[in-house]
C-alpha cells in the first residue's frame, strides 16, 4: 500500500553504489605496493540504472525490489603498469575517492530532502 517513492529508492541505490565503490577504492589503495596487483573498479551508476530500471513510459520507472550487488571488475582505464606489475595510481585513487564521496553526499542530501517533503506532505 505504501511504496517508497522512486526518488528515494534511486537515492538509496546511489548511496549503496557509492559505498561499494569507496570500498573497492580503499582496497586498491591498500594494495598499492603489492607486486602484480591490478586496480579494480565498479561499473558506473549509469550502467546499473540502465540494466536494472525498465522504462515503460517517459514518466514511469519500474525499479526492482531486490538488493543489488555491485561487483568489482578489473579497471580497464588504469594507467600503465609500474615496474613491479602493479596498476594502482595513488593520485588517481584519491581523486576517485573524493568524487565518490561527493556522489555519496549528494545521494544522502537527495534522500533527506525527499524525506522532508514526504513528512511535510503527511503533516508531521
Amino acid at each position: 500500500m505504501f511504496d517508497t517513492p522512486d526518488l528515494m529508492r534511486v537515492a538509496q541505490d546511489l548511496a549503496r553504489h557509492a559505498g561499494a565503490r569507496q570500498t573497492v577504492i580503499a582496497q586498491n589503495i591498500a594494495q598499492a605496493d603489492t607486486p602484480g596487483f591490478r586496480a579494480r573498479d565498479i561499473a558506473p551508476f549509469q550502467a546499473y540504472v540502465a540494466s536494472v530500471l525498465r522504462v515503460t513510459r517517459t514518466t514511469h520507472l519500474d525499479a526492482p525490489t531486490h538488493a543489488v550487488r555491485h561487483s568489482a571488475q578489473p579497471d580497464r582505464t588504469a594507467p600503465s603498469l609500474s615496474p613491479n606489475g602493479n596498476s594502482v595510481s595513488l593520485e588517481r585513487e584519491m581523486m576517485r575517492a573524493a568524487q565518490t564521496r561527493q556522489v555519496h553526499d549528494m545521494a544522502l542530501a537527495t534522500y533527506g530532502s525527499a524525506r522532508t517533503i514526504l513528512r511535510t506532505a503527511l503533516g508531521r
